[in-house]
């Protein structure tokens, strides 16, 4: 009975090791907003609910094996967390080029539940992309991604597959990618401004090119915004859906069934 409930502890240690993974690295569930014992509270329950008809081996409860299967556990719940991270990052991204575009990048938000600064209008595509995470049910989502993973990975294991990071490192190109397309129509737009204010102050070296462009780029640029605010609302749920196709991937990988 003592090896029983010892095994139990066991497998729930490494359970709520890889849920406390997801969370701190996810979005939504990582957010500074969340207070810290609700995330706790949450990680303690979730663990509740996903450790029956897990079993860890007899030999995670002696020796090293359990401090090392905790580790590994909390890296495998943080690589899944952190891919949805990175394609969330590409909004965050695309909103800084955005303001820098419209030429207010000096102009920073305090953001109290993060502590840190950012742009308004990085601030602004994060959350729109992580209201669109959880209208598109999200963390119901990363719950049934972490059931998956148990699956895909053993509970007791102690070594993760080397394949894993260099997958999740890999992404951040893709976020980059992601980025540069969102931010790219204002980005025209600043160069076409740009090289006209140029070929007009050419013609009449009286003008103030610099105070004559910078009205002119904001307002385009901000007017183009609100235009494609909606095609935003389109393209967000695609690109969370590739990010939990990329989650899919991972899954495969931990497993040993891909390259």
């Amino acid at each position: 009975m003592a090896l029983a409930l010892t095994s139990l502890t066991a497998t729930f240690l490494l359970v709520a090791a890889r849920v406390a993974g997801m969370a701190v690295t996810a979005p939504f569930w990582g957010s500074g907003y969340i207070p810290t014992m609700v995330r706790v509270a949450l990680v303690f329950f979730l663990s509740l609910v996903l450790t029956p008809g897990l079993h860890a081996g007899a030999g995670m409860t002696t020796g090293l094996l359990l401090p090392l299967g905790v580790v590994v556990q909390f890296l495998i719940g943080a690589l899944m967390g952190l891919i949805l991270a990175v394609f969330l990052s590409a909004f965050g991204m695309a909103g800084q080029i955005i303001t820098y575009q419209l030429g207010v990048g000096l102009a920073v938000a305090a953001e109290p539940g993060l502590l840190s600064e950012g742009s308004f209008l990085s601030e602004w595509q994060t959350l729109l992309a992580t209201l669109v995470f959880v209208m598109g049910g999200g963390p119901e989502l990363t719950v049934t991604a972490l059931h998956a993973s148990f699956h895909a990975i053993s509970v007791d294991a102690v070594v993760l597959p080397g394949t894993a990071p260099g997958f999740v490192v890999g992404l951040f190109q893709t976020a980059l990618d992601i980025a540069l397309l969102i931010a790219a129509p204002l980005v025209m737009t600043g160069l076409i401004v740009n090289l006209s204010v140029g070929v007009l102050s050419r013609a009449f070296p009286q003008i103030n090119a610099y105070f004559f462009a910078l009205p002119i780029n904001f307002g385009l640029s901000l007017l183009l915004f609100v235009a494609i605010l909606p095609l935003l609302f389109t393209v967000m749920p695609t690109i969370w859906q590739e990010a939990w196709t990329d989650v899919s991937r991972l899954l495969v990988l931990l497993g040993g069934r891909g390259s």
